[in-house]
């Protein structure tokens, strides 16, 4: 880790509001040496505007790609589009309004992307909101649910054409989390509703973490077992991507490539979860985390590594943190029944028969 020592302060307003500043110690060499020329590519990058989509966005426009913002408040789009052009004066930066918490918004994102653009190179499914009190969204799902998965299912589903209509290879990335380990679904409104808890080997960990460094898991149980539960869906959507790619041949398994990808402890505007000590919360930031820019590069690895194959699952080397490697996800995140239940259960949700 010695030639990881070197930190730069990056950081930008309203980030880290919850008592500590990350420096990074990896993002500008990493991005410098492993993202190729992108020029003439576009990518889409779902909660854009802040956090571990930002950081993801600004070196993809940094390299010369087209990169579209999908954000429920575009004004802080803008905003962040303007940020990443201060950064790089000649990136091509769009926003277009989208809210996970509203599937209608997902067709019109979709109806406006395929309207305006020729190709997609990228689909960052990134945006995610983490440990929320039950409420239910637009479209009567748990909010965590619809956020973290339905809605990506969905806006997959109207650019897949798109994708398998541009030339070269595109990639869907799913963004996670290492909490995928804890989440047991069976797939019902019921059980998105209130999900099991699956513990296994990282669960328990997981679990020793929290006795060691309270999460607040035993208070608020029921936010973090839905939040868990919405991850493990990302690893599960990618699952059955890959084997319904897989399926249909060699040419459509090279033509789109899907992964999953989780940041490990990374100091985001997530941190400030629901009912949770700000004290406990900022000694564990402090102890642990790492910055937004370096928990973004499992995700940019997913997105530009030739290294990557259909289905892998990338994380920090050190769990927490650190460069980003291929992974393995927990015992849930392979089972191929759950996988495809899930699947089938979303069509169902999204009223979309999702064929591929």
């Amino acid at each position: 880790m010695a030639a990881e020592a070197t930190a730069t302060v990056v950081t930008r307003s309203g980030e880290a509001d919850h008592g500590v500043v990350v420096k990074s110690r990896r993002y500008h060499a990493w991005v410098e040496k492993n993202i190729p020329d992108l020029s003439g590519k576009v990518a889409i990058v779902t909660g854009g505007n802040s956090g571990l989509g930002f950081w993801a966005a600004n070196a993809l426009a940094g390299k010369g790609c087209t990169v579209v913002l999908a954000c429920r408040n575009v004004a802080k789009g803008n905003a962040a589009k303007e940020e990443v052009i201060g950064y790089h004066p000649h990136a091509q930066v769009d926003v277009i309004a989208m809210d996970n918490m509203d599937l209608a918004t997902v067709h019109s994102f979709a109806e406006t992307f395929n309207s305006k653009y020729e190709r997609l190179d990228f689909l960052l499914n990134n945006a995610g909101i983490m440990a929320q009190p039950f409420q239910k969204s637009t479209d009567g799902f748990d909010v965590q649910f619809q956020t973290n998965h339905l809605a990506h299912f969905l806006l997959t589903q109207l650019l897949w054409d798109k994708m398998m209509q541009t030339e070269g290879q595109s990639r869907v990335v799913n963004h996670a989390s290492f909490a995928h380990a804890t989440g047991g679904v069976k797939f019902s409104k019921d059980k998105m509703e209130k999900p099991d808890y699956d513990i296994g080997y990282f669960g328990f960990n997981i679990c020793l973490w929290n006795a060691v460094f309270p999460l607040g898991i035993g208070k608020n149980r029921d936010y973090w077992t839905r939040y868990c539960s919405s991850k493990l869906c990302n690893v599960l959507f990618t699952k059955e991507m890959e084997r319904r790619l897989k399926s249909k041949g060699v040419n459509l398994d090279s033509k789109i490539m899907t992964a999953s990808c989780h940041p490990g402890y990374s100091n985001t505007n997530l941190m400030n979860v629901a009912g949770e000590s700000y004290v406990g919360w900022k000694i564990k930031n402090k102890l642990f985390s790492q910055s937004p820019a370096d928990g973004c590069l499992p995700l940019l690895k997913c997105v530009v590594s030739d290294k990557i194959k259909n289905g892998d699952y990338v994380g920090p080397k050190y769990w927490l943190f650190g460069s980003p490697k291929r992974s393995q996800p927990c015992r849930n995140g392979k089972n191929e029944k759950m996988a495809k239940e899930l699947w089938e259960y979303s069509e169902e949700c999204a009223k979309v028969s999702f064929n591929i």
